[in-house]
């Protein structure tokens, strides 16, 4: 927090704090975030930032894994009064495509003159203090809505420090989905919402009688094909938004929360709302995640807590750590050279578990993942903003990096279908599944990456389009294929192994990387051997 009075040194001067120097660091901070491209309209009084922010349309999600947002929250009046002012800044970047958020830290030099330091970070989309949910929503949580209905799986998750608005960001997504099209007469919708505290899993939506029972005890865990699950959950399945609102607000009041230093009002546990779109016709799922994560607590916002509080902020703290080390376990395995080596620990914690699909580049579903990085706009919150924002912004694509964090040239994967022409798509399909007399209609105009970004369903239509009836327990087992064919491909492509270069490693590379270390080993081994048997001669010498 900012010192709201001067202290007296050693010496007995009055030393000064930089809540001396509130004018100077408003005017520095103004001058720092207009110079930086930043949003002029939101100045360091507080001012709000316009409410266009000029956002970008929204991507569709074809295939990359996360796209980036941020949120500035406006200041509130009781922050305005206590003397604090802003020193996070949303803005656009002069960069196409970047949006960029400008972090000012105040300091005092060492002759104590006021001074700050500043840092952009780059996300996807940012949003400013006057930013509406509906604009949230509209880039944000459109296309993953879209996703689940096409029986794929989409996460929007946010994330920041207690306080910092990310409540009221996920129940603004959640009105939205209530005032979409989600109900059809071809899908069926059902959702269930559960808490995670630590290892205790809470069904906000199950019976009241059988949610301490060990034997109805709710459970996270895994199939044997590796897909991650949640078992003892409840599923109500909801006719109209109505139904549905009725379980959201249900959902909302049996939440944990408790009054803290930062928040009257703070969630105690990890909020997850679960969407599940069943196709009528083919059965196949698609889901919706929307997950309000507890807030982070540094141990200036815990000095009133009780034994009781203080527990929870552990529980808290330990898996928000979790989510951060597979962040940056995923990050790096986006480096070039590193990826196969590196180990995301999703299964440390039942929420990152849950997340599984986040964070496995091997997930034989579509997920597409929004991170929303949610921060105060204070000077008091400054250092906890950035923390925020370091986290969140490695994760946006804006291309392959090296271990020296610089952009590199890939070698173009001949085998990855993202990249393949509608002509190399109708050949590969015309050698692999031969079966199908003309694949061309299949396929139609599609791309690879067009094709990749088809939902399940769609596989079992085009494929009765080719006259082949999706009656028949073969033509469903052929779709199956070609759909599991064509992500056993793109999982392949995101885990080839490459050198820092960005070149692939390609399996006869491998082999003789194998034979070099078997040779080296064995040379190794002959001089030792030969080494023994001087040392024996030597010793016998002697003797």
């Amino acid at each position: 927090m900012l010192s709201s009075s001067s202290s007296i040194s050693a010496n007995g001067n009055t030393k000064k704090t930089i809540n001396d120097f509130r004018g100077t660091f408003v005017k520095l901070i103004s001058k720092a975030v207009t110079s930086e491209g930043s949003s002029a309209t939101q100045t360091a009084e507080g001012a709000r930032s316009s409410s266009k922010n000029n956002l970008v349309v929204s991507k569709t999600f074809d295939t990359s894994s996360f796209t980036v947002c941020a949120r500035v929250r406006p200041m509130l009046p009781h922050e305005r009064d206590s003397g604090d002012f802003v020193a996070c800044v949303a803005g656009k970047s002069v960069q196409e495509n970047v949006e960029n958020i400008t972090v000012c830290t105040p300091k005092l030099n060492f002759r104590g003159q006021p001074k700050i330091e500043t840092k952009l970070f780059g996300f996807d989309h940012v949003f400013g203090a006057d930013s509406t949910n509906e604009e949230l929503a509209e880039v944000a949580l459109k296309p993953l809505l879209h996703r689940a209905l096409n029986g794929q799986v989409g996460v929007i998750f946010a994330y920041g420090q207690t306080g910092s608005g990310k409540t009221h960001s996920m129940n603004g997504m959640m009105d939205h989905i209530l005032q979409s099209d989600l109900f059809n007469d071809s899908t069926s919708i059902s959702f269930s919402y559960i808490e995670i505290l630590g290892t205790y899993i809470n069904d906000c939506l199950g019976p009241n009688d059988s949610r301490h029972s060990s034997d109805e005890a709710v459970a996270i865990g895994e199939t044997m094909d590796g897909r991650a699950v949640v078992r003892n959950i409840s599923s109500h399945v909801v006719q109209s938004s109505e139904e549905l609102s009725t379980l959201v607000e249900r959902a909302k009041s049996l939440r944990s929360t408790a009054a803290t230093e930062k928040n009257a009002t703070s969630s105690r546990s990890h909020g997850i709302g679960i969407i599940t779109c069943t196709d009528r016709k083919t059965n196949i799922e698609g889901s919706l995640y929307v997950i309000d994560l507890a807030g982070s607590e540094r141990s200036g916002d815990t000095k009133e807590h009780d034994k009781e509080r203080m527990n929870e902020t552990k529980a808290i703290n330990a898996s928000l750590s979790t989510l951060k080390d597979c962040i940056r376990a995923r990050t790096i395995a986006s480096q070039t050279g590193m990826g196969g080596n590196t180990h995301v620990p999703y299964r440390r914690s039942k929420l990152t578990l849950l997340m599984k699909d986040v964070f496995d580049a091997g997930c034989t579903r579509l997920c597409s993942t929004v991170v929303l990085a949610t921060c105060s706009p204070l000077a008091s919150d400054v250092s906890h903003s950035a923390n925020t924002l370091k986290y969140s912004s490695p994760l946006r694509g804006g291309g392959i990096l090296n271990d020296g964090g610089k952009k590199v040239k890939m070698q173009v994967d001949a085998s990855d279908p993202v990249l393949w022409s509608n002509m190399q798509v109708i050949e590969w399909m015309r050698k692999t599944y031969p079966s199908i007399v003309n694949p061309s209609i299949f396929v139609e105009e599609l791309s690879g990456v067009q094709l990749c970004a088809l939902p399940e369903k769609e596989y079992y239509s085009r494929l009765e389009n080719t006259g082949m009836s999706c009656a028949d327990a073969d033509s469903n087992k052929l779709a199956k294929d070609i759909y599991l064919a064509i992500w056993t491909l793109m999982s392949d492509a995101k885990t080839r192994k490459r050198r820092k270069d960005g070149s692939i490693i390609t399996i006869e590379d491998e082999e003789k990387e194998r034979l070099r270390i078997v040779k080296a080993t064995e040379e190794k081994a002959r001089t030792w051997v030969e080494r023994e048997k001087h040392l024996k001669s030597e010793v016998s010498v002697v003797s």
